[in-house]
């Protein structure tokens, strides 16, 4: 059984010979060009053998070709961090405009998912990271969901273009050779109320998924943070979710209960900081 067959029967939620885990984490400084992501990937790939591959993208990449300006690296996550953006009052959304995500640094990723496909294709199965289209606005305006409530008209029809982008973002890097799709999340939790949750979340990421991928993709939805809409989410047409079941619920058990697809999970995040 080799990790392609593993991973299309863990998400089916069968049995394996094993049991198979991944670790992923950003790469900070290596992530700013498409050959520095390989090469962190393939190292950390080659040090760890996991038995699927994330591309762990630069944290605020989609939110810079939207026009945020990104400061540094967070010493926690690794992710890059937002220093100035586009919108401050909720007419600046007015002035979001469609973007070309074959450029920039939206073609920087899919640059960096072609290297990698050429060097492990037919060996390890990949999943390239693509964030929800909440969670890219949420970069480019960190008042977001209070603007949503300003004007949810407004804001709801300028987030069809961000969704639009991700869309297209998600069927270029299938193209680039990924197998499957990790989509983030920082949002689908309590923090919104339930109408928000699913006219910012859920809907935008389900129309995303119908409209991007193929047959033989599959899609890992990661649940950032703590107390998640599990059950909102499991009705998403997806394959697997990872959450922080170590830390916030539902645990495993609970979780096999509400969603019979994969589960990627078992790990704590925090004991593998520095690695």
């Amino acid at each position: 059984m080799d990790k392609f067959d593993v991973i299309r029967q863990v998400l089916k939620a069968k049995p394996t010979e094993k049991v198979p885990y991944a670790i992923w984490k950003h790469f900070p400084e290596f992530d700013k060009t498409p050959e520095g992501l390989f090469k962190a990937q393939m190292d950390f790939q080659n040090k760890f053998d996991s038995d699927i591959m994330k591309i762990s993208i630069s944290g605020r990449a989609f939110a810079s070709d939207f026009g945020a300006e990104i400061g540094g690296y967070d010493p926690d996550s690794g992710s890059r961090v937002g220093v100035k953006y586009p919108i401050e009052k909720v007419e600046d959304w007015e002035n979001v405009k469609k973007i070309d995500v074959t450029t920039g640094e939206f073609g920087n990723q899919i640059k960096a998912m072609k290297l990698v496909y050429n060097e492990v294709n037919g060996k390890i199965p990949t999943m390239m990271t693509v964030f929800s289209p909440l969670m890219v606005a949420s970069q480019i305006d960190p008042n977001i969901v209070l603007h949503y409530r300003q004007d949810p008209k407004l804001i709801g029809e300028q987030l069809k273009i961000i969704i639009s982008a991700m869309t297209d973002f998600t069927s270029a890097s299938i193209e680039a050779g990924a197998d499957g799709i990790f989509m983030a999340t920082q949002h689908f939790n309590t923090k919104l109320t339930e109408e928000e949750r699913i006219n910012l979340e859920f809907k935008p990421m389900k129309s995303l998924i119908r409209r991007s991928l193929q047959i033989n993709n599959f899609l890992v939805l990661h649940l950032h943070g703590d107390n998640p809409d599990y059950k909102l989410a499991a009705k998403l047409p997806i394959d697997a979710i990872n959450w922080h079941d170590q830390q916030t619920s539902p645990s495993l058990s609970e979780a096999r209960k509400i969603f019979k697809g994969g589960l990627f999970g078992g790990l704590n995040a925090e004991s593998w900081k520095g690695i």
